[in-house]
């Protein structure tokens, strides 16, 4: 959750290259390249429809599993698995005892479809989030490339303080999160 993407045109171009399983866990977006992890927050934030990181970056067909959460830019509870009829038969067959155990109830998944829709009607919230970026970007002279801003600032002590302050006074961050000596701060469309 440290608000950077994966190099996703890379990756593409190495799949199709060795032809191996390209999972895109959407949640945390985590992929390890030349020893580094990337990680973002992108469903429904990223890309023209919502579609994530992988519709940002124009190669959502090229993506064999999408994994993401539903309670980021959706605001509900639980997660999603998107792939094809292929994978999908073999996740039920392979993980039936922990799928079936774990069923989203019927509020939730009217909750979610409600969002998904908002967020096909009202497109102009993902373009709120992104000036809210840019703006928190030229406050803070950081290169900021995502609604999740990791600032690291030493100490726990400091970090703690730092949480306090800008949860309190910053009116285009929700939900900062302290995690060891960082700060995580979450850009929304509110104000």
């Amino acid at each position: 959750m440290d608000g950077d993407f994966a190099p996703f045109p890379d990756l593409v171009k190495l799949r199709r290259k060795y032809g191996f399983l390209l999972v895109v866990d959407d949640l945390h977006l985590t992929c390890h390249v030349d020893n580094c992890l990337f990680k973002a927050h992108a469903t429904l934030v990223c890309g023209e429809n919502g579609g994530g990181a992988p519709e940002m970056f124009g190669c959502e067909n090229d993506i064999d599993i999408s994994v993401g959460t539903l309670s980021k830019g959706v605001g509900c509870q639980g997660g999603f698995i998107a792939c094809s009829t292929r994978w999908r038969r073999l996740i039920l067959s392979r993980g039936r005892s922990f799928i079936f155990s774990t069923t989203l109830p019927l509020p939730i998944d009217a909750a979610v479809h409600v969002a998904i829709s908002i967020s096909k009607q009202e497109r102009w919230r993902r373009s709120v989030i992104w000036e809210h970026v840019r703006y928190f970007a030229s406050l803070t002279k950081l290169n900021v490339t995502s609604p999740i801003i990791s600032i690291v600032v030493g100490s726990q002590e400091a970090a703690s303080t730092k949480s306090r302050i800008s949860c309190n006074s910053n009116p285009t961050t929700h939900g900062c999160e302290l995690r060891l000596a960082q700060l995580i701060a979450l850009v929304t469309s509110k104000c």
